[in-house]
């Protein structure tokens, strides 16, 4: 190399310092050299390097020649990784598993002998109930997704008085559009005279009770992991006491564990936020974004959250606005295709955790051995990932078969005995489904890859409609379940098709993830 061009790659050094005084990699010092205008060609004629990325290569070596080594982690004995592996287990599948739980008190206390008939609700009442905590789930899930991605963002970074103070409007948002909702059913109900003034007022404030109860859980969960759990496990609990113990109607009893439920929570996070301080000295300078550009970001994870648990209830929705207008009913869903449909929901939610864990075993070998492989061996990084892939899927479909047996065919309560089992496994076929859909959507939630888990939803969801639909009009409202199988088929195939893809080429995938 000339005095000359050693002249001009000692001043590009220079610049390139000037402009990133401490470089992560060499990848950055390229991409500082790139946006100064060089090129490959212009790098070869006037440095004589091949590219861009081998120059970045020199100047980062040169920047950084003796990088910090890393401390090396502490050897552990097989039974310390036994014990910390099965507590990451636990800790992963009773986040999930806790779902389960109030679904599981419900189911077998639905299936007992009367012992009131007069605390018996009005179907009305009942119907509008049912659509109100459907309808909850659906209304707040995207502003559940948005509370947890945004907070955990910011606690990530280690600034809990922003993920504070985002949670807190997001919250506030939350709680409007709901409210909103809530009053714009309450007029499209008086408005058409559906149902009863007193049942729809009921309704709402039940949908808005719900509603808020998601979304200050969603928050719970950031600042105690076990906040969640333990939270449904008390309102089970309490339902069960007012219900069996106290002996107090259905309606009034879900209505007060709620209520109390949600002051308790309420006031636990407000214990858990005075406990932090109110602003962190070393980040008290980092102001939130505008509140519109936080809601522009987190659109796609907002769009999931909806779009997630209208997939997951869409069939109920179908069969229940399906009801022959001759029952004198709006919207009412049969007790037998209810019961048939909760217990292939409850191997569904048995199932989640065990898919939740499996994909973070699975993307946690991915940036493991992204890190430490070379470029040479990202085909058996590929053939590795794709082996594993397959395995979890076969581990997913043993689980479930095993499940299903247990559920259906050995602890089925005798009240079930009437039930068609065959539509149970059609629901449970449905829900295996998506569940498989629900593993590809994690795995691509991992590498950022938010909008082809809503290219891969939204058709399976306007599927899952539109199929039901036809098939609870043409046949009967029950073959509405045909709506989950179909769109939890498209889901699974759409989604599986993009995950292995980022699975046959990894290394672009992991970079594309911001890895």
């Amino acid at each position: 190399m000339s005095i000359n061009n050693e002249q001009k790659l000692s001043e590009l050094i220079s610049r390139v310092e000037t402009i990133s005084p401490r470089l992560v990699d060499h990848w950055q010092a390229m991409a500082v050299v790139e946006s100064l205008g060089y090129t490959d060609r212009i790098i070869k004629e006037e440095f004589g390097f091949d590219d861009v990325l081998s120059i970045g290569k020199y100047i980062y070596e040169r920047h950084c020649p003796s990088p910090p080594t890393s401390k090396s982690k502490p050897h552990l004995s097989w039974k310390q990784k036994a014990i910390a592996e099965l507590y990451i287990f636990a800790e992963r599948f009773s986040r999930s598993f806790v779902y389960a739980i109030p679904l599981l008190a419900l189911l077998l206390l639905g299936n007992r002998e009367p012992t009131n008939i007069s605390k018996f609700l009005p179907l009305q009442l009942v119907s509008l109930f049912t659509l109100a905590t459907l309808a909850s789930l659906i209304g707040s899930g995207g502003f559940v997704q948005m509370i947890s991605r945004r907070g955990e963002f910011y606690l990530g970074l280690g600034f809990p008085a922003q993920a504070r103070r985002a949670c807190i409007s997001l919250l506030g948002l939350g709680i409007t559009v709901n409210i909103a909702l809530a009053l714009v059913g309450l007029w499209f109900g008086f408005y058409r005279g559906l149902f009863a003034d007193e049942y729809l007022i009921l309704a709402a404030g039940y949908y808005l009770l719900l509603s808020i109860l998601w979304m200050l859980l969603a928050i719970l969960a950031l600042q105690w992991r076990w906040g969640t759990p333990l939270t449904l496990v008390v309102l089970t609990v309490s339902f069960l006491v007012l219900r069996l113990g106290i002996g107090v109607g259905a309606l009034e009893a879900q209505i007060a564990a709620i209520f109390v439920t949600l002051i308790a929570v309420s006031t636990l996070i407000v214990i858990l936020f005075t406990r932090q301080p109110l602003v962190n000295p070393v980040n008290q300078e980092n102001q939130l974004p505008r509140l519109s550009a936080t809601v522009y970001l987190l659109a796609p994870f907002f769009g999931y959250g909806i779009v997630y648990f209208s997939f997951i209830f869409a069939d109920r929705l179908v069969a229940g606005w399906a009801v022959t207008p001759a029952s004198g009913l709006v919207f009412a869903i049969d007790s037998a295709y209810q019961r048939a449909m909760d217990l292939a929901l409850l191997n569904f939610l048995l199932l989640v955790p065990l898919v939740e864990y499996l994909a973070y075993k699975l993307i946690r070998y991915w940036y493991e051995q992204s890190k430490v492989l070379p470029s040479q061996s990202i085909a058996s990084l590929s053939q590795g990932l794709r082996r594993r892939y397959w395995l979890i899927i076969e581990v997913a479909l043993l689980f479930f078969g095993l499940s299903v047996t247990f559920t259906v065919k050995i602890v089925t309560p005798m009240p079930w005995a009437t039930v068609n089992i065959f539509l149970t496994l059609i629901g449970c076929l449905g829900y295996l489904l998506l569940a498989l859909g629900l593993l590809n959507a994690i795995v691509l939630f991992s590498l950022n890859l938010v909008f082809a888990v809503l290219a891969s939803l939204f058709p399976s969801l306007l599927l899952n409609f539109i199929v039901g639909y036809v098939m609870a009009k043409l046949i009967a409202p029950d073959w509405a379940v045909l709506g989950l199988v179909f769109g939890s088929t498209a889901f699974m195939l759409l989604s599986s098709r993009k995950v292995l893809q980022a699975i046959h080429n990894p290394d672009y995938a992991y970079y594309l993830g911001g890895y």
